[in-house]
C-alpha cells in the first residue's frame, strides 16, 4: 500500500509538473537571455554575436545580455554553460576552440558533443595568407619554396594555442612538408605589429585585419583560406587553387546551448537565429564586419562539429602538439 501511495503521489506529480513545463517552453523567452562571449569585449566573435543577438532579441521584444567570460582559450565559458540549466536562458558563442578543445586539454570538464546542444551556425569568416611585403613570395607555392630552402627559418603567428590560426596553419604546414616555426601571442594587436615590421614572416588574418594592414602597404596577401574566393579580396586565388584544397578550413561562429535543452526551446531559437541570418541588415552588418552569413539547421551544424572534432584531433597529432 506504501508503494503505491507513492506511485499515485509520483504520478500526480509529473501530470501537474508536465503540462507547467510544456506552458514555459511555450511561452520561452519570457525574462533576459544570457549569451556567453568566450572572449573579449570587442573581439571578433563579440561582435558578431551582438550583430545576431540585437535582431534574436527585437524578434521576441525581449533582452539578450552579452557577457564576457575570456580565458582559457574559450574553456571558462563552455565550462560554465556546459553546467548552467538546459532551459534555454543561457547560450554559448563558440567558434574553432570548441571543437579543438578535446585533442588540446586532457583535463577538459566539459565536452562539445556530449555536453551541449547546437543551435545554428552565424557565419564564416575567411583567413588570408599573409606576409610581410620584404619576404620575397608572391603566392603560397613561392612561399613552400622558400621555406624548404630554410628550414626552421621562417616563422608564423597566431593568436593563441587552439586558434584558426594556430591549427590552420599547422594543416597547412603539413600538407605544404615544410618547417616553420609557430610563435604564439596573447591576441592579435601585437601580433599584427610584428607581422607588419617584419619579424614575423606569415600568419593568417581575417578579411578585415588584412585589409587594414594591406592599406598601410606593409603586408602582402598570398592566399585565401574559403571555399572559393572571397568577396573582400577577390583578385587574391584560394589555398584550393594553389595544390592545398585540405587547407581550406573556415573558421565558423555558432550558437550552442547546455545539452538536455528541450527541443521545442532550441528549435525556437535556432529559428529566431535563422530569421536574423535571413534580414538584409544582419547580412550586411556581418558583411562589413568580415563574416560570410551562412546559416546551418541544427542536425547540419550538429555534424559541422563533429568532423572537425575529428578534424582537429588529426591535426593536433599530426603536428604533434602537446595537450595542456
Amino acid at each position: 500500500m506504501r508503494i503505491g501511495r507513492i506511485g499515485v503521489m509520483i504520478g500526480a506529480w509529473l501530470a501537474a509538473a508536465v503540462p507547467g513545463a510544456s506552458v514555459a517552453q511555450q511561452n520561452f523567452p519570457d525574462h533576459p537571455i544570457r549569451l556567453i562571449n568566450p572572449y573579449s569585449v570587442g573581439s571578433v566573435a563579440d561582435v558578431f554575436g551582438r550583430i545576431v543577438a540585437q535582431s534574436m532579441a527585437e524578434q521576441w521584444k525581449g533582452t539578450i545580455l552579452i557577457e564576457s567570460r575570456s580565458g582559457g582559450n574559450g574553456s571558462i565559458a563552455a565550462a560554465e554553460v556546459a553546467h548552467a540549466a538546459p532551459d534555454g536562458y543561457t547560450w554559448l558563442l563558440v567558434t574553432t576552440f570548441f571543437a579543438a578543445s578535446p585533442s588540446l586539454n586532457v583535463s577538459l570538464h566539459w565536452d562539445p558533443v556530449r555536453d551541449f546542444t547546437p543551435i545554428g551556425q552565424i557565419c564564416r569568416a575567411p583567413n588570408f595568407f599573409v606576409v610581410p611585403n620584404a619576404l620575397p613570395a608572391n603566392n603560397v607555392a613561392e612561399y613552400v619554396a622558400l621555406a624548404k630552402a630554410m628550414p626552421g627559418k621562417l616563422n608564423y603567428s597566431h593568436p593563441g594555442k587552439g586558434s584558426s590560426g594556430h591549427l590552420g596553419f599547422e594543416l597547412f604546414k603539413r600538407l605544404a612538408g615544410i618547417d616553420v616555426a609557430g610563435i604564439g601571442y596573447r591576441g592579435y594587436p601585437q601580433m599584427v605589429v610584428d607581422i607588419s615590421s617584419g619579424l614575423i614572416t606569415s600568419t593568417l588574418l581575417s578579411a578585415n585585419q588584412a585589409l587594414a594592414q594591406m592599406q598601410t602597404g606593409t603586408i602582402r596577401i598570398i592566399g585565401a583560406v574559403s571555399d572559393g574566393r572571397s568577396k573582400y579580396f577577390p583578385d587574391v586565388p584560394t589555398l584550393a587553387e594553389q595544390g592545398y584544397a585540405e587547407a581550406q578550413v573556415m573558421p565558423w561562429f555558432s550558437i550552442v546551448v547546455p545539452a538536455a535543452t528541450p527541443d521545442p526551446v532550441a528549435d525556437r531559437i535556432s529559428k529566431a537565429l535563422d530569421t536574423a541570418l535571413a534580414t538584409p541588415d544582419v547580412q550586411h552588418k556581418l558583411d562589413l564586419a568580415g563574416c560570410e552569413p551562412k546559416a546551418a539547421p541544427r542536425a547540419e551544424f550538429a555534424g559541422i562539429i563533429r568532423a572537425d572534432v575529428a578534424l582537429w584531433a588529426k591535426v593536433v597529432k599530426d603536428a604533434g602538439i602537446p595537450p595542456d
